[in-house]
């Protein structure tokens, strides 16, 4: 039998050959019949024993939205941005393990969590453990921090730089079995408390430590309905907007933790105020307003605006009305790209009825009413099906358990994050992979090619584009990549030309018009940061001179072509 990661690279060529959709065809016989299908696999498994690119690009076409990678291994310390073939940009050094999601800031510095041991911050020992943030300037100096980790309170997951230079934090907020009772919290499960979720809001200060300016609390948004002398009773269907603190997320009343939401991730929505929240152990998105102040938060103006995914939690629906099962890295469409203002999110699809597979899908919210989110007095939060997902076809093979994420390119394409496996890989309109890279970096370092890559999971894969504000002005010359005795895939990144460009622009970055030497006679074209083709003509030696006016404030691309030589060079323009 195959090696998991023989299995895994053979999928990834396949998928990179013919997509998931035609893959799933030729499995399920609309190609040719299975037993064909499991001959081809099984005839393959002499030639994967053999030495196999097995980490880094493995395909990067036209098609993709050209980038950069911003690549946070869980098992390193170490956070690493990349180009699309794989060249190392910039790296940063920790001395701590990267809690889970790290972002590269519009002044071109990091924010990063980062774990503290477990033994530092008892009692909180979960998934998703991290404790601490850090900031680091694009040169790699620590320029602020913070722990946010205690008996009682604890970061975890992720985190959210807001406009204003606040930060949002997801913490764990620890809760007696004493202090649960007194809410109603039936005894059979409650031994050990609850962990509930806080949702705070940092305003930093100096190099370390910041000031909370806001906060809302799981804690203060509870309903049960056993004990009916208690303030919090209701029927747990007439409360759809406030969680059931009775509400079990397995079953199995042994496989009981006080982890009980686990928040996975936190995203903010500047224009509505609002922000989401993704508990993949209640299978369920939460929204809930942050243009309440703290105290307003912390009643009943607090309660969720609005949640998806598991009706069935607020005592409306049944099973077959479920629509997330385990999912990550759910935020809102960004303005301009395709589905803008809907939620993308990855559907881990663990435990989904019709077996384990994933999911990459987009969830168009209802039209709010009166600041609010609708739903009526017997119905679940709509709506009742996703406005886009991939596969178009559900494919087994397709399934990553936890961790992962997905992002909408300004392309039109898809990014996304198949976590457990450090798989990231982008698909277009079509569903064919136009980029497909696997994570080098394990816990012991960088893999050498050929050799199996375990331990290499990515909570996400963020990319940048060209003209990203965090960007300019660095240099972004590409370095090696990052594994070990690289092959050459023949893999060329646009900027990596640069230094032996023989065109000249001037002045760049430029505001209105500017001029182009040409080395000889050729074409030229010149291309927004999303491919999109603005603009060409005739390449002349010597000179050229073009009125920019026309065109808008943002990074393009010019390629040229000789004529005679049959050279081609590409160079970044920048308007501003």
């Amino acid at each position: 039998m195959l090696g998991l990661w023989k299995r895994h690279i053979f999928v990834t060529m396949l998928k990179k050959r013919f997509g998931l959709k035609t893959l799933h065809k030729m499995k399920t016989g609309n190609y040719f019949n299975r037993g064909l299908f499991f001959l081809f696999l099984s005839s393959l498994t002499n030639f994967l024993s053999a030495q196999t690119q097995t980490v880094g690009t493995f395909t990067n076409t036209s098609e993709a939205f050209e980038g950069y990678n911003l690549l946070a291994p869980t098992a390193s310390n170490n956070t690493y941005l990349i180009d699309n073939c794989g060249h190392l940009i910039n790296e940063w050094l920790s001395d701590y393990r990267v809690g889970l999601s790290a972002y590269l800031l519009e002044d071109g510095s990091l924010l990063r969590t980062a774990r503290l041991t477990s033994n530092a911050t008892p009692p909180f020992s979960g998934g998703g453990t991290g404790g601490r943030i850090e900031r680091f300037s694009w040169e790699g100096d620590l320029v602020w921090s913070m722990n946010w980790a205690d008996s009682s309170h604890h970061q975890h997951h992720d985190i959210e730089m807001m406009p204003n230079g606040n930060i949002l934090i997801i913490g764990w907020n620890s809760h007696s079995y004493e202090e649960c009772l007194v809410l109603g919290k039936t005894p059979n499960d409650s031994e050990y408390g609850l962990w509930t979720t806080e949702i705070i809001e940092i305003s930093p200060t100096g190099s370390e430590g910041g000031e909370i300016v806001w906060q809302w609390n799981v804690w203060d948004h509870l309903v049960q309905d056993t004990d009916s002398l208690l303030p919090n009773y209701s029927v747990i269907s007439d409360s759809p907007r406030r969680f059931d603190i009775n509400y079990l997320v397995s079953n199995n009343p042994n496989s009981y933790h006080p982890d009980w939401m686990h928040i996975n991730a936190i995203n903010y929505n500047e224009s509505l105020d609002q922000i989401i929240l993704s508990s993949p152990k209640f299978c369920e998105i939460f929204i809930i307003d942050h243009s309440l102040t703290t105290e307003e938060a912390a009643t009943e103006l607090g309660d969720v605006l609005y949640r998806y995914g598991k009706p069935r939690n607020y005592g409306r629906g049944t099973d077959e009305d479920q629509r997330l099962f385990f999912q990550h890295d759910a935020h809102w469409v960004a303005e301009g790209l395709n589905d803008a203002g809907s939620i993308i999110l990855f559907n881990n699809g663990r435990n989904r009825p019709e077996g384990n597979f994933s999911s990459v899908d987009i969830i168009e919210l209802p039209q709010m009413e009166n600041g609010t989110y609708p739903i009526d007095e017997i119905s679940a939060f709509g709506p009742s099906t996703y406005a886009w997902s991939y596969p178009e076809v559900f494919y087994p093979e397709f399934f990553g358990d936890i961790i992962s994420g997905a992002t909408r390119m300004p392309n039109g394409n898809t990014l996304i994050c198949d976590g457990p496996s450090g798989h990231a890989f982008e698909v277009n309109a079509d569903e064919e992979i136009v980029w497909d890279y696997i994570n080098p970096i394990t816990a012991f370092g960088a893999t050498t090619q050929g050799n199996n890559a375990g331990n290499n999971s990515l909570f996400r894969l963020p990319r940048y584009p060209e003209n990203y504000s965090g960007l300019y002005g660095r240099d972004l010359t590409p370095g090696d990549v990052l594994e070990i005795d690289s092959w050459d895939t023949g893999c060329s990144s646009i900027i990596s030309e640069v230094e032996k460009n023989p065109i000249e622009i001037s002045p760049n970055p430029f505001s209105d018009n500017f001029s182009i030497l040409f080395p000889e006679e050729g074409v030229w074209e010149i291309f927004t940061s999303s491919g999109m083709k603005v603009i060409n003509g005739i390449a002349h030696a010597n000179s050229y001179s073009y009125l920019g006016n026309d065109l808008v404030n943002g990074c393009y691309i010019l390629k040229y072509n000789s004529t005679d030589n049959n050279k081609s060079f590409t160079l970044k323009l920048l308007k501003l």
